[in-house]
């Protein structure tokens, strides 16, 4: 079984919005200004990116789990996994945070290293994902570990 969620980010965000005010900004001045042509150009490959290309949050496989690009994990490396509220950008955000077994041989990132009260494996569950997908993951999780 293998089983991959991916990020269903917001059409409309900050990106777009910034994509919209350079658009004004092109008929307010035309052609007389080319670096606002770069930056439109910028604009619509990164909110391209985001939204068109589908970025895989979490694969599930009866062997492992990979959170991310991160390298996988397997579950009989993993110690139980918790639910933590973390703050993100002043807010509270919900992730579901997978706790490794102490001294196993695995090759942590620099980020996993450094993620604060994250976790080296946190499975984010603050709408970046479907709700839909965030219970499957819930669910999935807890057949193979338990969940504090």
């Amino acid at each position: 079984m293998k089983k991959t969620f991916y990020y269903h980010f917001n059409k409309i965000d900050v990106c777009f919005l910034i994509l919209l005010i350079e658009l004004c900004f092109i008929l307010l001045l035309g052609i007389s200004h080319p670096w606002i042509w770069s930056a439109v150009l910028f604009t619509i490959v990164a909110w391209g990116y985001k939204n068109v290309i589908k970025h895989p949050a979490v694969v599930i496989t009866d062997k492992d789990v990979k959170v991310d690009y991160s390298n996988p994990i397997e579950w009989k490396d993993i110690q139980s996994a918790k639910i933590r509220t973390v703050r993100l950008c002043g807010k509270d955000k919900k992730v579901l945070s997978l706790i490794p077994k102490e001294g196993i041989e695995y090759k942590y990132s620099y980020l996993q290293k450094n993620n604060c009260d994250f976790g080296p494996f946190p499975i984010p569950l603050y709408g970046v994902l479907s709700p839909a997908d965030e219970q499957e993951i819930i669910r999935l999780v807890k057949e193979h570990v338990t969940v504090e």
